[in-house]
């Protein structure tokens, strides 16, 4: 049916995965001291590293699922509580990206239009996938529940 086997899918992502998170951590630990001491960088990291949890939290939720698409069986509910799940973290993320943007232009005065668009961007992203991810878990737990009808049947 797929040109590459389900199984092998999932560890392909599992494998990519884990690969970013490998390289996600020395950025978090290094980004302190490639920004300047400046007072709205400061504020921001207020917010880039809680983002950064939760991305890290998405990425934990992704590999869970993998595990599922290993076994040959991604209709379960559990993948269903996972998108939910994930579903829930990007919505914060977009909530902390929105801070952010309230914090750049109301307290600090932030006149930099293009720092202002990237959080702006991010916010509109982040709740965008959170729309889908809670999408793709509506339809996942529909399609489970016509797979455990359809098994009860046979």
């Amino acid at each position: 049916m797929f040109p590459i086997e389900m199984n092998k899918m999932g560890k392909i992502l599992k494998t990519i995965v884990i690969i970013g998170i490998v390289f996600a951590i020395p950025c978090i630990l290094l980004v302190p001291f490639l920004l300047s001491n400046n007072y709205s960088v400061l504020y921001s990291m207020i917010i880039v590293y809680p983002n950064g949890g939760l991305m890290v939290a998405i990425a934990f939720q992704f590999l869970k699922m993998f595990d599922s698409l290993e076994k040959n069986n991604p209709f379960t509910k559990e993948n269903v509580k996972i998108l939910q799940k994930t579903g829930r973290l990007s919505f914060g993320m977009s909530l902390l990206w929105l801070m952010d943007l309230f914090i750049m232009i109301a307290l600090i005065h932030n006149t930099y239009i293009n720092y202002i668009l990237v959080l702006l961007f991010l916010f509109i992203l982040f709740f965008g996938v959170g729309i889908a991810l809670w999408t793709l878990s509506l339809l996942l737990q529909q399609a489970t529940e016509y797979k455990e009808e359809n098994d009860l049947t046979i």
